[in-house]
């Protein structure tokens, strides 16, 4: 990649960047009370009979009078959430290819493209088979980057899965899920798009010269005896993929990572002692939870990036810096596959 002048570049799209940050704060703001307030009124439906008893039949007639006029104020408000929503993703699109195209000129940069699911499924960085209808992705950019003969795929992807989605399923747990997942959560998440996935970031894959046997996984360590975040994942490998636990002598691959594989002897032959320091290197780099895969003729990777990977990142719109840290969490990206 030749060297990029960031400080031109930034003050070229300062104007641009500025309008960026003052429509995410609109969003951000109009997002918390209209998720506020639809939490109340579902409280309110859930236990307004409660309220009855609480306050008495008379002051709760006084109450409902002001529903309608307080409903009509919600309407307005979730109508200007949505526009500012939109004006915001439209602005961050825009900028976001300009961006693109200054800084990686030679790379495929889309909006529109999509993941294909059986892809994201022959990874197996994730629990569940694309045949399961509990399991659901959403691309929200796509690079295509040429290396030499090969092509490298890269995706901001989003993905959900597990017992919550089979519980949203539910007929009766269905409407505690929602509440916890399209009401509670957008609250507090990164990025509002997010809430709804167990797993937001970048997920990249390439095609190998030569064909391994079976599958070789690599996961976040810390995670292995978690219940929760991508833990559901680890505990089912053995069972899912007859992998199993590879112990290998590296105690600083081994603070971050666990290795799982249907055949050791293709694990230990792919995971070099050079192999486990350059991963390790990537990981103290990066400085977010990484999974790898070897499956077949392809390998696959996935970074955690709650605030997303091909998008601007919230907590530095306003900072300098902003535009050396979404290259160099690109340019790492690509760089994986020539590293390893």
């Amino acid at each position: 990649m030749e060297s990029i002048d960031f400080k031109s570049l930034s003050e070229r799209l300062r104007t641009e960047l500025s309008r960026v940050y003052f429509w995410q704060k609109i969003v951000r703001i109009l997002s918390i009370i209209v998720y506020l307030f639809v939490f109340c009124w579902m409280m309110f439906v859930l236990f307004g009979g409660y309220l009855v008893g609480y306050i008495g039949l008379e002051n709760y007639s006084v109450v409902t009078q002001y529903i309608f006029p307080v409903f009509m104020g919600f309407i307005v408000l979730n109508f200007a959430f949505s526009r500012s929503l939109m004006k915001f993703q439209g602005q961050e699109n825009d900028i976001m290819r300009s961006i693109m195209s200054a800084m990686f000129p030679s790379v495929l940069f889309s909006f529109s493209s999509q993941l294909d699911q059986r892809i994201l499924s022959g990874s197996k960085l994730f629990n569940s088979s694309f045949s399961d209808p509990a399991l659901a992705a959403t691309t929200y950019a796509y690079l295509e980057v040429p290396r030499g003969d090969r092509t490298l795929y890269i995706a901001d992807i989003g993905v959900s899965y597990g017992l919550m989605n089979k519980l949203e399923l539910n007929s009766v747990a269905g409407y505690i899920v929602m509440l916890y997942r399209y009401v509670l959560r957008p609250l507090f998440a990164s990025r509002y798009e997010s809430s709804a996935h167990n797993f937001r970031g970048m997920f990249g894959w390439c095609r190998l010269e030569r064909s391994f046997k079976g599958s070789t996984i690599i996961l976040p360590d810390h995670l292995e005896q978690k219940v929760g975040y991508l833990a559901k994942n680890i505990q089912g490998l053995k069972k899912r993929y007859n992998a199993r636990f590879v112990h290998l002598e590296d105690p600083d691959f081994e603070k971050y990572f666990v290795v799982y594989a249907d055949d050791e002897v293709t694990a230990r032959m792919i995971l070099t002692p050079a192999i486990m320091r350059q991963i390790t290197r990537l990981r103290e780099t990066f400085g977010h939870d990484m999974m790898l895969s070897f499956s077949k003729d392809t390998f696959y990777y996935a970074g955690v990036m709650p605030d997303g990977f091909l998008c601007l990142r919230k907590q530095a719109l306003d900072n300098k810096h902003l535009l050396e840290e979404i290259y160099n969490d690109i340019n790492l990206a690509c760089q994986v596959t020539d590293i390893l």
